[in-house]
């Protein structure tokens, strides 16, 4: 679950076009869940200065970094699997309250959800 959930964080929330300003503010002071079949929620807190913080379902904390780059998000995990390596994709923005699913490479699904506060 470690390596899903470190993985994910480096590629998920993220299809379509991003909107003019900061595409990333509804994500500051606010938590990003990911949700997968089991029921395990994995958190991503996003901060404005271009940190990150992953809090997966055993509680284990995970840092990084994200910028956004031609209108697409990219993420850089400092531990796990993809540990140093950027990876980006197309960048929506979002409001508090949304909700959307995300397929990741193995076909499975996760539920996303911008969460108002830091749970």
């Amino acid at each position: 679950m470690r390596k899903f959930a470190l993985g994910l964080a480096a590629s998920v929330l993220t299809f379509g076009l991003a909107f003019a300003g900061d595409p990333m503010a509804s994500r500051y002071d606010n938590t990003t869940t990911l949700t997968d079949a089991a029921g395990a929620v994995t958190k991503i807190y996003y901060d404005k200065d271009g940190t990150m913080t992953t809090v997966l379902p055993d509680g284990a904390k995970g840092t990084g970094k994200w910028a956004v780059k031609d209108g697409k998000l990219c993420v850089t995990l400092d531990a796990g699997p993809s540990a140093g390596m950027e990876n980006c994709n197309p960048l929506v923005e979002r409001k508090v309250g949304d909700k959307w699913e995300v397929t990741l490479a193995d076909g499975s699904k996760l539920q996303v959800e911008l969460v108002a506060g830091r749970a």
